[in-house]
């Protein structure tokens, strides 16, 4: 079963971890492999990890990953965790639990899917030490609260890796300004909102009430979400905890995680300004669906009152987060 969860400081001796067990895995896998790939935090100069070494070796198909098992059995990776079929990842291999030199080694497509993503988080935190450093935090801080609840501490961390992700495939988020009024109502009038509606936000935002963080990809809008500083849920609005509220993302763009770094940028937001936790709410309803699932993924929880019925009728669940 594994350990606690900690996070220590960084040690210059993991890249040299690294090197030495890629050529115990290069000779176990032979030509099969494609490529091997140090990732994960322990990977970038100066952020703080736990002290294990992910490596990432790309093979051709599953096929060849199911082969390389018995190989890399003999050379100390018997604990094998297999994962869904159809996935980019096929397998997690652990090596030297309980010791100094613990590597997990992760059997993917070489350059699709589960590995792009891993080098694209990688490659930006070490060109971006601010972001590292936030990271870590962010680490430390999800590992003080979930220290034995590791599948929690991994879905808290989803946002910031998603806002990563976006960020690195030259999606930008920044508070309104009044200039973009015009051009995210012409970016969300197919669904029936309103210039209006966005100049109400906008002096809102002036007035404290309400920040409007808009995404934009090529110099153009594809979504944006509001932090309310007073929730419209009684519950979160007596106890001071602000609220996420109108999460939009174009059709388009839709699935490629800028809903879920929208959500965390304004996390942060509120983070920065000293709240301890954020809500968030989400219709009951068919069309939601998508919204149902995607909270909690990144680590929002069931505030623990049940739905609720709205002056309309419809039904709400309500989500809460810790930030600290």
């Amino acid at each position: 079963m594994p350990g606690p969860i900690v996070i220590v400081a960084p040690d210059p001796r993991w890249p040299r971890w690294f090197d030495e067990e890629g050529v115990i895995v290069r000779s176990a896998l032979g030509s099969s492999l494609l490529g091997l790939e140090h990732v994960g935090s322990t990977s970038v100069p100066g952020l703080g990890a736990k002290p294990t070494i992910d490596m990432l070796a790309g093979l051709s198909s599953r096929k060849e990953a199911d082969a390389a098992l018995p190989a890399l059995a003999q050379v100390g990776y018997t604990d094998v965790l297999p994962v869904s079929e159809g996935s980019d990842w096929y397998y997690c291999l652990c090596k030297g639990s309980g010791t100094d030199r613990h590597f997990h080694l992760h059997l993917a497509r070489h350059e699709n899917g589960f590995w792009d993503r891993h080098i694209v988080f990688r490659d930006f935190l070490r060109a971006h030490p601010d972001a590292a450093r936030e990271y870590f935090e962010l680490k430390r801080a999800l590992a003080a609260r979930y220290r034995d609840e590791r599948m929690k501490y991994c879905v808290a961390k989803t946002g910031f890796i998603r806002w990563v992700e976006t960020k690195a495939a030259g999606v930008g988020i920044a508070r309104m300004v009044e200039a973009d009024i015009a051009a995210v109502a012409r970016t969300f009038e197919r669904w029936h909102k309103t210039a209006k509606q966005y100049e109400d936000y906008y002096a809102q935002q002036r007035r404290g009430e309400r920040t409007v963080l808009v995404a934009r990809l090529a110099d153009k809008v594809v979504g944006y979400v509001t932090l309310l500083a007073v929730s419209r849920y009684a519950p979160l609005r007596e106890q001071g905890i602000p609220e996420i509220a109108d999460l939009n993302v174009i059709n388009e763009h839709q699935r490629k995680g800028i809903g879920s770094a929208l959500v965390y940028a304004a996390e942060r937001l509120a983070r920065q300004r000293g709240y301890a936790a954020v809500g968030i709410d989400v219709e009951q309803s068919p069309p939601y669906a998508s919204a149902n699932h995607l909270y909690p993924r990144l680590g929002f929880e069931p505030d623990g009152r049940g739905i609720t019925v709205a002056d309309d009728g419809l039904h709400y669940l309500h989500l809460l987060k810790p930030l600290r």
